[in-house]
């Protein structure tokens, strides 16, 4: 029976050699030297003895659910060799994962899909879609007066960017409370290389900034934006002023993952030099239904009865009686369901990636009774979301 526990630091080389094998086996067998810097995450495993089988991390977050802080988990790192697959293992890691979440009383979970048919199948659903903007230094000249001060920075200047990060995504649902290490080793620093960091200062204060990247590639020079964040309309368009200021150094310019909007088709002088595409982002799940159900806030009193099916965690199967009156309760019970849902869809509501009739038309929302397609429209209404974070 594999065990499933923390990888200790001697396996570090083999994790590498796992991550690489399954992420970037373009690039072969020698995974080069490690690095001394900070390793974010706890990294976890599956063992058959001292044989290490598959691997995942998992990234503790404080993020936004129905306009409150919550914990959460970020699974990711998500990888086997050949030789380990198609016997289930990683199948048990993620369960032995949420059961571990569970433990740690963190109710949601969130990753990035590798395939999203493959985590669908275990709980998890979209979160949020992204715009993907491509186009050229030419096409974002605004024609605006410059004006306040464009400004390098380095990762010591973390908290001056706060401010900016905090304004733009105060609105999200998933956006996070970003610690100190999360900006300096993922914001400030890169996978591959690590990015650029600008930022627009007005009055001694930092409106917006953005994070990016120059690639050299067959068609010329690509300006890759990561990040792009502002805390209005005016330290955006200075921000694309900073850009299109590139004009003689690069061909293309992409702004890689942007919450879902298609604003800057109206901003440029010909939308036609704009390509817009709207992707599907990172998925979500409830860990625990009932505790993460009592944990949020409600707009709404109301009574509602779900049965729920969970193919990954078993706690969640079942008929649960949800009650947000003086005190929220959710506890299971044997009276017949107002709605039949699955976890995934569930999660889509929670979130509110889903309104209700959307959840009825793409999800797996069934309506029982009467009044309950009303007091789930109550209890969940939509929210614009975004998850902030690449892990």
């Amino acid at each position: 029976m594999p065990d499933y526990r923390p990888i200790p630091a001697k396996y570090k080389d083999e994790y590498r050699r796992f991550l690489y094998y399954a992420f970037q086996p373009e690039d072969g067998p020698d995974i080069g030297e490690d690095d001394d810097d900070p390793e974010l995450g706890d990294r976890r495993g599956l063992f058959d003895g001292d044989d290490l089988l598959c691997v995942c991390k998992h990234h503790w977050f404080t993020t936004r659910i129905r306009g409150e802080w919550h914990e959460m988990a970020g699974l990711s790192a998500v990888a086997s060799p050949p030789e380990s697959r198609r016997r289930g293992l990683v199948r048990e890691m993620l369960a032995e994962s949420l059961a571990e979440y569970r433990e740690n009383e963190v109710y949601f979970s969130a990753l990035w899909p590798f395939s999203y048919e493959f985590y669908r199948k275990y709980g998890w659903a979209t979160a949020n879609k992204h715009t993907k903007y491509e186009t050229t230094p030419d096409a974002l000249d605004l024609d605006i007066e410059p004006a306040g001060e464009l400004r390098p920075l380095d990762a010591d200047d973390w908290e001056l960017l706060v401010p900016a990060f905090d304004a733009m995504t105060e609105g999200y649902a998933l956006s996070t409370d970003r610690t100190e290490d999360w900006w300096r080793e993922r914001v400030f620093k890169g996978w591959k290389k690590d990015p650029y960091v600008y930022a627009w200062m007005r009055d001694g204060e930092a409106r917006g900034y953005v994070v990016y990247t120059v690639h050299d590639e067959d068609d010329g020079k690509r300006f890759k934006v990561w990040e792009l964040t502002a805390m209005d309309d005016e330290a955006y368009r200075h921000l694309l002023r900073f850009v299109q200021y590139h004009d003689s150094q690069v061909e293309t310019v992409e702004l890689t993952y942007v919450p879902e909007s298609t604003d800057l088709l109206d901003i440029v002088a010909n939308p036609r030099d704009v390509d817009c595409e709207i992707n599907a982002g990172p998925m979500f799940r409830l860990v625990d239904v009932p505790r993460a159900l009592e944990s949020i806030a409600y707009d709404a009193d109301a009574n509602v009865v779900l049965r729920v099916t969970d193919p990954l965690a078993e706690w969640n199967e079942g008929t649960f009686e949800l009650d947000t009156g003086d005190v929220v309760r959710c506890e299971r019970t044997d009276a017949d369901p107002d709605a039949v849902t699955d976890v995934n869809t569930l999660s889509q509501l929670v979130v509110g990636y889903h309104a209700v009739e959307d959840a009825e038309r793409f999800g797996n929302l069934s309506i029982e009774t009467d009044d309950a397609r009303a007091n789930l429209a109550e209890l969940f209404p939509e929210r614009d979301v975004f998850l902030t974070e690449g892990f």
